[in-house]
């Protein structure tokens, strides 16, 4: 049994979330702590973030007419588990893959996009080995994705204005901000858990209206709206050094769908990028209009000249969310190489730290 095999059987004695609502980070960043080639330091990550998680609940699988009205609904949270556990037992994981997740894109808000990400993450860990205990994680991804599924405002993908006017150009170094992005401006408004922060949006017509303005890419494009997202992700990132967690997750969402992109439709990809962009743009909404420039830092622009030096911090840091960033940095480099994503993994590795900060998701 690998590390990170051992820590996914210790993880799942742990419920979904601690804390009154934040997500259980401890499997995705595991299994972006083995992606980053720093396995050895599993024990250590284990040690860090298990203690924090209660014991899971058992649950019961769910009737198939009981499943609508579960949705969304946290109380079943252990019945989500216990129905995709069942269904995942045996057959093709891919199947239950393909058939579920589509389904789940309008909601992939759920838990601040860790539903999204634990699946995503699971799904990458089957690839590399199918097990009953990598089941037992993908069973739990889908499972949180259900049981906090949330809905954002707006109808993403319905406008007439191209993406590639707005984002195909951006580069380092460019304007990142798409058509003038409307932002709620209130800090108190960010106040509590980032899925209640943003269900605030609901009483701020503007972002819909935002939304509502970007055509769907044609499925063919879906890798380059991807990178194109994610290089706008690692640029708003770096230019709100106050809200590094919350601005992590605008590139974490959309890189994961390129992880579930394979095992389903191009239009089923393109339309869940097209949702991811509506998360991430809810996150900009609320948490954007800080400082706007980023921090000059000698030690972030020295170790950003190097990947080898930026996993190393990152692994070392044994933050979940370093952990995350600078691994789906990592990826999204080697698909389209451009140097905001080292410095944005160079910035998470060395300066994301848990210690006095009160977390949000």
């Amino acid at each position: 049994m690998s590390n990170f095999d051992e820590a996914l059987e210790r993880f799942h004695l742990g419920d979904l979330e601690y804390g009154g609502g934040l997500a259980n980070h401890g499997p995705m960043g595991a299994e972006a702590l083995e992606r980053l080639g720093h396995q050895a330091l599993m024990p250590a990550f284990l040690g860090l973030y298990a203690p924090r998680l209660p014991p899971a609940e058992p649950g019961r699988g769910l009737d198939p007419g009981e499943e609508e009205r579960a949705l969304g609904a946290f109380s079943r949270a252990a019945d989500w588990v216990a129905t995709f556990e069942a269904r995942l037992e045996t057959g093709d994981w891919r199947k239950v893959v393909a058939r579920e997740v589509p389904k789940r894109w309008p909601g992939l808000f759920a838990g601040a996009g860790h539903g999204l990400l634990r699946t995503a993450h699971a799904v990458r860990a089957l690839e590399q080995e199918d097990s009953a205990l990598r089941r037992r994680e993908l069973a739990r991804g889908l499972a949180y994705w259900s049981a906090r599924y949330q809905r954002l405002p707006g109808r993403p993908g319905i406008g007439e204005q191209s993406w590639t006017g707005i984002l195909g150009e951006a580069r380092s170094g460019e304007r990142r901000d798409p058509f003038a992005w409307p932002l709620v401006g209130e800090p108190g408004a960010r106040v509590g858990l980032f899925f209640e922060a943003i269900a605030r949006l609901d009483t701020f017509p503007a972002f819909a209206d935002a939304i509502e303005r970007l055509a769907r890419p044609r499925a063919s494009d879906f890798s380059a709206f991807t990178s194109a997202l994610a290089r706008l992700a690692c640029g708003l990132y770096l230019e709100h050094p106050e809200s590094r967690i919350a601005y992590v997750h605008l590139l974490t969402i959309p890189s994961a769908i390129r992880l579930l992109a394979p095992y389903v439709t191009e239009a089923e990809a393109c339309e869940g990028a097209m949702h991811a962009f509506q998360a991430m743009m809810a996150m900009h909404s609320m948490f954007g209009g800080g400082q706007g420039e980023p921090e000059p830092d000698p030690e972030v622009e020295r170790a950003a000249g190097d990947w080898n030096e930026i996993r190393y911090h990152a692994a070392c840091s044994l933050e979940e969310h370093a952990i995350k960033m600078a691994e789906a940095c990592w990826r999204e480099d080697r698909i389209a190489s451009d140097p905001v994503f080292r410095r944005a993994a160079a910035d998470a590795a060395l300066k994301i730290d848990a210690r006095g900060r009160a977390p949000g998701c």
